[in-house]
């Protein structure tokens, strides 16, 4: 059953890892590697992002959020998990790539929010007594985050929480596209005829 939090155990412990190297070793040069707004520059930093911090209270912040909800998707499947959490990096990331403020955005709560905006959109998409259940949960427990979309001058990137929400739910809406599409007929030839003589 433990098996199953794996890759969220994964993702979280590579965050601290990277926040150990980065200021033990590095002395804080790898937050170049954030995303910086409409910057070519900038466009390595939407995969890297995620994984790094500014201070250890922001890590901290970002702990517990990341290893719930990301454990929620765990238990749907290793699978959902993994397309949600890659797909979510690159859309929140492109995205706030786009309307950023010019900044280094760094910090796990992009994607946190579309781990929240996935689970709390599922209800719309897929009206399973379950799914909305688990939709209603988690808009129970973590709903006040959406504060964080809130535009505000501060070093929050407000961008990136708004990003990962919009990302979420056009992943928890696609998903659930895929699910209901109808599956293709099988291609069938007509029986051929013997041969007359």
């Amino acid at each position: 059953m433990l098996k199953r939090f794996t890759p969220i155990v994964f993702v979280t412990a590579l965050c601290w890892l990277v926040f150990a190297v980065n200021n033990l070793v590095l002395s804080d040069h790898l937050l170049r590697y954030g995303i910086i707004p409409r910057h070519l520059s900038g466009l390595p930093g939407i995969i890297w992002a995620p994984f790094l911090h500014g201070s250890f209270q922001h890590l901290a912040a970002n702990t517990l959020p990341l290893l719930i909800l990301g454990g929620i998707l765990c238990t749907r499947s290793r699978a959902e998990f993994a397309f949600v959490t890659v797909a979510g990096i690159l859309l929140s990331g492109g995205l706030t790539w786009l309307i950023g403020r010019t900044a280094y955005h760094v910090g796990a709560s992009g994607l946190i929010f579309c781990f929240f905006g996935y689970i709390a959109s599922l209800a719309f998409f897929d009206h399973k007594i379950g799914t909305v259940l688990l939709s209603l949960v988690c808009i129970v427990g973590y709903g006040g985050i959406l504060r964080g979309i809130t535009p505000t001058s501060g070093p929050i990137s407000w961008e990136a929480h708004l990003a990962g929400l919009l990302a979420g739910i056009t992943l928890a809406w696609f998903g659930s596209k895929v699910r209901t599409a109808p599956a293709s007929s099988p291609v069938t030839s007509p029986a051929s005829k013997p041969p007359s003589g």
